[in-house]
């Protein structure tokens, strides 16, 4: 006869399964941050005085590195991105480089 061996498995009370807790105070802050770019890209183009200031080149880069910013500030905190491994953020962050790097040089291609 054989002798078999049985162990209840007991839930564990691990933290593995526990939500991510955040504060919402961060959230808010990231927020505010993404709102406050959002609206210096609304106001680049609209004021005149900063459109005066700004070649049309220098208006659309200044667009586009806010909006690589916003990009990554969403990434980074409500895709809970910055919290995940490095190479999950290299992951990342290589194509969107990739993409940013050619979106720049088609754009001077074509502007100057």
């Amino acid at each position: 006869m054989t002798q078999s061996t049985s162990s209840t498995h007991e839930p564990s009370n691990g933290d593995h399964m526990a939500p991510h807790r955040h504060g919402y105070s961060k959230y808010l802050v990231v927020g505010v941050i993404l709102t406050v770019i959002t609206i210096v890209e609304i106001v680049i183009p609209s004021w005149p005085e900063i459109s005066e200031l700004l070649t049309r080149s220098g208006v659309v880069a200044s667009l586009l590195v806010l909006s690589f910013l916003k990009g990554a500030g969403v990434v980074a905190y409500y895709m809970h991105l910055r919290e995940d491994s490095r190479l999950f953020t290299a992951l990342f962050m290589f194509p969107f480089s990739i993409a940013s790097i050619t979106i720049l040089i088609v754009f001077f291609m074509f502007a100057l």
